[in-house]
């Protein structure tokens, strides 16, 4: 008999379906997200969020803290309110004047008074007691509404409107945080048209003291100018001046997410860029071919999910029903799947990080907020399908070659748990499955994690092949680690 070789095979490489998978490309990898040490762990689950009352059944479109409050708006354009105390208030009744205007998610500026909504109609704001109202204009002199707004941000002291349509313009109001004076003739608020080219505007952000305006084929970053300074305060900034511009669009208006002073977007050519507006980076090439392939990528919208051990970028793309996710971190990328059994599963639809209270929060499809957690193993109760398809692995030979053992390294749950069913494992098994030369995947066993205190599970006697490729499933309710998986092998020659 010839030598043994040992091998890893590698589960956490992230999913890669720009390169081939006879080549050694991971073509699949579901719900889970590497660890610092390189461990295969799932995603974090969702859980009722305990200070959350009664699911509205409307999804939650958006969410922002304000004076210990966290408002929410839901599709119905109603707006509300979850307390300190964990009592819901409803912000918004059956008047319009109540409801945020527009038909876009919404976006929001919290300044020390007031927060104020926009969605894409008149901008919206409440003051911490009553009902939310229709933010006016209370100069002097030029009395005329507010500009309609897409997306609003708090800035420079001034708060900053994109204005809807085709224009490509920016809309400020007076300084000094009077979000409420929007007098262009002598109460200081002024616009700016983004032109650096005749691409409408789609989106806007701001970052510590910038504004992102992000066009259809470029984008142009403004700044306050520091030549305009307020002859009574000379801590205020009166204007906003151009600073640069990159060759960058969007479709996208909501696939953008700030990456602390940089911003992730999905951009015109369906790429996924980080960029500063000076520079940017392309780190969707492992998964461009999903991109290519969505159905609509202009409903996407993205959070970033840093808490616990996750430091991720998340985009979800409503129209085909998944997410991806990118771990800042290692630079790979996996699914965000939700799955539930015979029933259409509930859905994320927004996302907040509320640092200050510890809890990263999540609007959900039928109308509550929920939590995510790292803790969590399931989807409310659903399990968490976890799958991971290996690329082909040849050893770097064409010739024939025995699998004599598979080591698979697992944490392991120590409770007694039910045997398999049918379809995927349930809880408490991984379900091992392998192919050769594109063939059949083969299932070969179903393992329980329960079943010995020993981590490393040995599989021996797994035929011969010449090339072979490798598929992990999980969808039970306990956690499931991949810490390493190895392969025992002998080359028998041509």
């Amino acid at each position: 008999m010839g030598d043994s070789s040992l091998a890893p095979i590698a589960f956490n490489a992230g999913q890669n379906t720009a390169a081939a998978e006879l080549g050694g490309a991971m073509p699949l990898v579901v719900n889970v997200v590497p660890d610092a040490a390189g461990v295969v762990r799932c995603r974090p689950g969702i859980k009722a969020w305990s200070s959350f009352g009664t699911a509205t059944g409307s999804p939650v479109i958006g969410m922002s803290p304000f004076s210990g409050y966290l408002v929410y708006v839901t599709a119905d354009r109603k707006i509300h309110a979850v307390t300190p105390q964990g009592n819901t208030l409803e912000l918004s009744d059956d008047t319009d004047a109540t409801k945020l205007a527009g038909a876009g998610r919404p976006t929001f500026a919290s300044g020390r008074v007031m927060l104020v909504m926009a969605g894409g109609g008149a901008m919206q704001k409440w003051t911490g007691d009553g009902l939310s109202a229709r933010l006016v204009n209370k100069g002097t002199v030029d009395v005329a509404d507010p500009p309609d707004a897409s997306f609003i941000c708090a800035i420079a002291k001034r708060l900053v409107a994109q204005v809807p349509g085709k224009s490509g313009q920016l809309q400020w109001s007076g300084p000094l945080e009077d979000y409420e004076n929007w007098d262009m003739a002598v109460g200081g608020a002024a616009f700016i048209q983004a032109d650096a080219k005749p691409d409408p505007l789609v989106s806007m952000a701001d970052n510590t003291n910038e504004i992102f305006a992000f066009g259809s084929h470029t984008l142009q970053v403004f700044a306050p100018s520091s030549l305009q300074i307020d002859p009574t305060d000379a801590n205020n900034i009166l204007d906003f001046a151009p600073s640069r511009t990159m060759q960058i669009g969007t479709v996208s208006p909501f696939g953008i997410c700030p990456v602390d002073d940089t911003f992730a977007m999905l951009d015109r050519q369906r790429r996924i860029v980080i960029t500063d507006a000076r520079s940017y980076n392309d780190v969707s090439k492992p998964i461009f071919q999903a991109i290519r392939d969505m159905k609509d990528v202009t409903n996407a919208w993205a959070f970033r999910m840093r808490f616990a051990r996750f430091d991720c970028v998340v985009w979800m793309f409503p129209t085909d029903g998944f997410g991806l996710i990118y771990d800042i971190s290692s630079q790979t990328w996996c699914e965000w799947r939700a799955w539930n059994a015979g029933d259409e599963p509930v859905t994320i639809t927004s996302a907040y990080n509320w640092a200050e209270q510890n809890v990263f929060l999540v609007g959900l499809s039928d109308g509550s907020v929920a939590q995510l957690d790292d803790q969590e193993t399931t989807d409310l109760g659903a399990p968490i399908i976890v799958e991971l398809v290996s690329g082909f692995t040849s050893h770097s030979t064409s010739a024939q070659k025995a699998c004599k053992t598979l080591m698979l390294s697992f944490k392991r749950t120590w409770s007694a748990l039910p045997a398999p069913a049918n379809g995927l494992s349930p809880s408490g098994h991984v379900r091992v499955s392998m192919r050769d030369n594109e063939g059949a995947w083969k299932i070969i066993k179903d393992i329980e994690l329960s079943s010995s205190s020993e981590p490393c599970l040995q599989i021996r006697s797994l035929g011969v092949y010449r090339t072979r490729q490798w598929r992990i499933q999980y969808t039970g309710r306990d956690e499931v680690q991949l810490v390493s998986a190895q392969e025992e092998y002998e080359v028998l020659g041509a």
